[in-house]
C-alpha cells in the first residue's frame, strides 16, 4: 500500500514537470469592487444634500417617498435655520429626520402643529407654514449633535451609553447613543440616564453615515427627545 502511494505521488510530480512548465505565467490580479465605497456627498454640505434630487424623490405616484426628506427641507426653512445645515466644516452630526419622521401620529407635524392631520393635496412648504416655529426650532436643534459620530466612533463598546449634547445646551440637550454587537445604533434607548420613559422617546438609525463636509448625517424614522416638547401654540 505505501508502495503503491510512493509511486503515485512521483507520477504526479514528474506530471508537472512534463507539462506544468508550459502553462503562462498568471497575471497579477486586481481587485476592482463592483460598489462603489467612496463617499458621494463628501464635497457639498448638510443642506446641499437635502436639496438633492435624491433627498427629494416621488414615487410613480407622486407620493413622498419615506426616506428622503421634502418635509425637512421645509421644516428648516421655515425655521430659518438654514446656516445651521449648511456652515462648512462645524463636524456636527445630523439626526435627519425622514418624511416618515413628519407624517406618523406624535411626530413633527403633530408636534409643531397640533394635529397629525395632512389636507390632501397640501404640499410640505405649506403644512410647515404653519407650524409653531418655536418648538419646530427645538425639535431641529435637538436633532442636531455637537461630536462627530460615526457608527464605529466614538461608540467603541458594544451595549454601552454614550452620552453627548446636542445644540440644545444644559439637561435638556442630552442624547444617549448605544450600539449593540450588530452594528446597529439606538438613540435615547433604556435603560439610559436620562429621564423616565414616559417622558422621553427613543428610535433606532434606519441609514447611517452619510458624509458631508460639515459633519455627517444618520437617518431616523421618527423623532426622539429626553422629555416633552412644548405644545404648539
Amino acid at each position: 500500500m505505501r508502495t503503491t502511494t510512493k509511486i503515485n505521488i512521483l507520477l504526479l510530480g514528474a506530471t508537472i514537470l512534463m507539462f506544468g512548465c508550459d502553462l503562462p505565467v498568471q497575471e497579477r490580479f486586481f481587485f476592482e469592487p463592483d460598489v462603489d465605497l467612496s463617499d458621494p456627498y463628501a464635497e457639498i454640505t448638510a443642506w446641499q444634500f437635502i436639496n438633492t434630487p435624491q433627498a427629494n424623490a416621488l414615487n410613480e405616484d407622486g407620493e413622498l417617498i419615506g426616506d428622503n426628506f421634502n418635509y425637512l427641507k421645509e421644516a428648516i426653512q421655515a425655521a430659518g435655520m438654514v446656516d445651521a445645515y449648511n456652515t462648512p466644516n462645524s463636524g456636527r452630526t445630523f439626526l435627519m429626520l425622514n418624511n416618515n419622521a413628519f407624517t406618523g401620529g406624535g411626530d413633527v407635524i403633530q408636534l409643531v402643529t397640533g394635529s397629525a392631520d395632512v389636507e390632501e393635496g397640501e404640499t410640505p412648504a405649506e403644512v410647515m407654514a404653519r407650524a409653531d416655529v418655536d418648538v419646530l426650532r427645538i425639535i431641529l436643534n435637538y436633532h442636531m449633535v455637537s461630536t462627530y459620530i460615526t457608527q464605529l466612533d466614538p461608540l467603541l463598546e458594544f451595549d454601552v451609553n454614550y452620552e453627548f449634547q446636542t445644540m440644545i445646551p444644559g439637561e435638556e440637550g442630552r442624547i444617549i447613543f448605544r450600539r449593540d454587537n450588530r452594528y446597529r445604533v439606538d438613540i435615547n434607548r433604556s435603560p439610559a440616564p436620562l429621564p423616565s420613559s414616559a417622558t422621553s422617546q427613543f428610535e433606532r438609525v434606519r441609514n447611517y453615515n452619510y458624509v458631508f463636509n460639515n459633519g455627517i448625517g444618520h437617518s431616523l424614522n421618527d423623532p426622539v427627545r429626553n422629555q416633552p416638547y412644548p405644545s404648539p401654540n
